[in-house]
């Protein structure tokens, strides 16, 4: 039987090491071509922190080879193809200073290899998301062509403005679709967020540090700085690792600033650039703090290191109690903690995370139950586990 078709199709970059939405989309299409399926990829280099160095570096990183290929177009723009986990990748290069502009700048030559894979590869579902006129506009395009169009919604942004051209909406968690169907009074289906073990799950594990990803106020930063401090002060013994995303260790600084507290001065608060090797990071992770204060669609930094055996710390909001669920630890915030109200916190407010992590340290047995209490909970979200799901519900689309 001929091999089902998708296309994953991205205005960033599928490996972005700083976005957990494009992560999950790029690990969705590799779910696919394991089960059977032929997935191409069309996306660009752009990231959404500020991620250095070459694009073809950053692959190398992974373990992936990225060959340049001749431009189809009089601009001559880079595009590097890659080949991960069975699904082939065209990646049209962007300045990083410019990268949500590259319509202006790679738009001819990103076309140009949409409309070649339209003709000649012929996908029979597409997925996608994004906002923007020129997203919706490549979706017409797809669908006209008789592609069937699958939305991904790794956030609430589109709660007032349902996106159109689309034959199928999905959502990483019930959280997340109750809301879009509430909003819409439509159907978006769940599928839970795909970890596909290579370059996630380490071989070995040496758990040192409590680690945050992303210091931003969304993501908990004034908690995190106020528990920087904390620990520096009272459990020096206890390492802090802070891993940049979308913003840089410099946030969390200047947060110690805005406390009167000068952060740097405290030898267990180390910091880490976003890295490509995640399974290397999650390796020496011990507990994986996520204290957002936002309403989170998932949590997949914090299933990731619970695949490795990290214990989470979660707040209440969202979807990270039903991404943890009886194995974590969920902390209700204030409900006053919001991003308007977004700023230095008292140590009252922080006091149940230290308690939390400083609990976890001195117990080695209570640990080591949450540690395998986590490593199965997120054995239902590995690859092979979901590919069935996955599978069943992407062949239904096809005959929409």
């Amino acid at each position: 039987m001929t091999p089902q078709r998708l296309l994953l199709l991205l205005g960033q970059n599928a490996f972005d090491p700083t976005s957990g939405a494009a992560q999950s989309m790029r690990q969705a299409a590799e779910v696919l071509a394991g089960a059977g399926w032929n997935v191409r990829a069309l996306c660009t280099s752009g990231c959404e922190g500020d991620v250095e160095g070459d694009p073809a570096a950053m692959l190398r990183e992974r373990g992936v080879v990225a060959v340049e290929q001749a431009s189809l177009t009089p601009s001559g723009a880079r595009v590097l193809a890659a080949s991960r986990a069975g699904v082939l990748h065209e990646i049209v290069c962007v300045d990083p200073a410019r990268k949500r502009y590259w319509e202006r700048d790679a738009g001819p030559e990103y076309h140009a290899r949409l409309d070649r894979i339209v003709r000649e590869f012929a996908p029979q579902v597409v997925l996608a998301f994004g906002g923007d006129p020129g997203d919706e506009r490549r979706r017409t395009v797809l669908r006209a062509a008789g592609a069937r169009v699958v939305f991904a919604l790794h956030n609430l942004a589109y709660l007032k403005s349902r996106p159109a051209q689309v034959d199928a909406f999905l959502a990483p968690t019930e959280f997340v679709a109750g809301r879009y169907r509430e909003a819409w009074h439509a159907d978006v289906q769940v599928l839970p967020t795909p970890i596909v073990p290579q370059g996630i799950v380490a071989d070995r594990r040496d758990a040192v540090f409590t680690t945050f990803v992303n210091p931003e106020p969304a993501k908990g930063l004034w908690i995190v700085a106020r528990l920087a401090q904390m620990l520096g002060e009272q459990r020096p013994d206890i390492p802090l690792l802070v891993v940049e995303g979308r913003m840089s260790a410099s946030n969390l600084i200047a947060a110690g600033h805005a406390m009167d507290a000068d952060l740097s001065r405290f030898p267990n608060l180390m910091f880490s650039p976003a890295v490509a090797d995640v399974a290397a990071l999650w390796a020496t992770c011990r507990m994986v703090l996520a204290p957002s204060i936002v309403e989170e669609a998932a949590g997949r930094a914090v299933l990731e290191a619970m695949a490795n055996g990290a214990v989470p710390l979660v707040s209440d909001r969202g979807a990270l109690p039903e991404t943890v669920g009886d194995a974590g630890v969920v902390l209700p915030l204030p409900g006053s903690l919001s991003l308007a109200s977004a700023g230095p916190v008292s140590q009252e407010v922080a006091r149940p995370w230290f308690d939390a992590i400083t609990s976890f340290v001195d117990d080695e047995e209570r640990y080591a139950r949450a540690s395998e209490r986590a490593r199965r909970h997120a054995t239902r979200y590995l690859q092979d586990q979901v590919a069935p799901a996955y599978g069943a519900w992407f062949e239904s689309v096809m005959v929409r």
